[in-house]
């Protein structure tokens, strides 16, 4: 079958118009050639989302946004629409987060998914979040702090409103006084800074006599171990056992003494014996003495063997 020029053409347009299609919606992410899945996700606020933003899940990019539109029965909110690709099926409870993709690209939305073990079906409303970037969170951040900065300058103000001409000199006076001071500290430092390294060098000198005697130290250490552990094998503990018992003992005697008990108890306790004894004393000191002036008395010899007459 011939044909005409006029069908030519027709059939060229067509596919001219096919083409152009096709990469219009490629150019907008759409893939018309493909078989998609499509869903729905519901926002606040988009922050700057725009059609044909891609869809991503752990970094790979699975889906393109395919159309923003105001929601039908609240004009505050924005209904997304977005494709995935036909074998990703979608948990329940799945999250569509819009975030920062780069700081050049714009936005994306990324999908986290739930462990449930039901999913979604095509054309279902999931659940829409909106990340903040990091300009957003340190906006939000930094915002008290701009208004406590800016309520301390008004306070500020208000206290330096207070200082009268007289007021302002005394605070010189006194900011100059704290000056001279820190100046005469830094004096007595740069006076003293000779004594302070003498102090140090002693130090270290110190620590190098330590460091060179350390064998001798050693030794020291180990002949006081040496003396603990003659000490520790010397039974003291006996010997302080025996000294109590012979302390017991003679505390024991010395109670008998006091008592009147045995010879010497009744030596000390008793004065008849000692006056008895003294009474002999003086006896025999008087004997002795008219032995001395009287020997006749007690003592008869005879160089010739004769008797004295009576």
């Amino acid at each position: 079958m011939k044909l005409n020029k006029e069908t030519k053409i027709g059939i060229v347009a067509l596919v001219i118009l096919s083409l152009f299609v096709w990469g219009f919606n490629f150019l907008k992410g759409k893939n018309i050639l493909s078989a998609n899945s499509s869903y729905y996700a519901i926002y606040d606020n988009i922050d700057g989302l725009e059609e044909a933003s891609p869809v991503y899940l752990s970094g790979y990019n699975i889906g393109v946004v395919e159309s923003i539109r105001l929601h039908n029965a609240s004009k505050n909110k924005i209904v997304i629409k977005f494709s995935v690709e036909e074998n990703i099926k979608l948990p329940v409870n799945t999250q569509a987060i819009i975030y920062p993709a780069t700081l050049i690209a714009g936005k994306a939305i990324k999908l986290v998914f739930s462990e449930a073990d039901k999913y979604y079906s095509n054309g279902d409303t999931i659940i829409g979040i909106l990340e903040k970037d990091i300009v957003t969170s340190l906006s939000d951040e930094l915002l008290p702090v701009k208004d406590k900065i800016e309520n301390l300058l008004e306070s500020m103000d208000s206290v330096l409103a207070i200082f009268d001409s007289q007021r302002r000199e005394n605070l010189k006076s006194s900011l100059d006084n704290i000056h001279n001071i820190t100046e005469d500290f830094n004096d007595l430092v740069d006076a003293e800074k000779e004594k302070l390294a003498n102090i140090l060098n002693n130090v270290e000198s110190i620590s190098s006599n330590l460091k060179n005697n350390n064998d001798q130290i050693t030794n020291i250490l180990e002949n006081f171990s040496n003396i603990s552990d003659s000490l520790d094998q010397a039974n003291i503990k006996s010997t302080i056992d025996n000294a109590n018992n012979t302390l017991a003992e003679f505390s024991a005697i010395s109670a008998k003494i006091n008592s009147g008990e045995g010879t010497i108890g009744m030596l000390i306790n008793n004065d008849s014996l000692y006056i008895n004894l003294n009474n002999l004393a003086a006896d025999l000191d008087s004997f002795v003495i008219d032995l001395n002036e009287n020997p006749g008395r007690y003592v008869h010899f005879s160089l010739f063997g004769k008797k004295d007459k009576k």
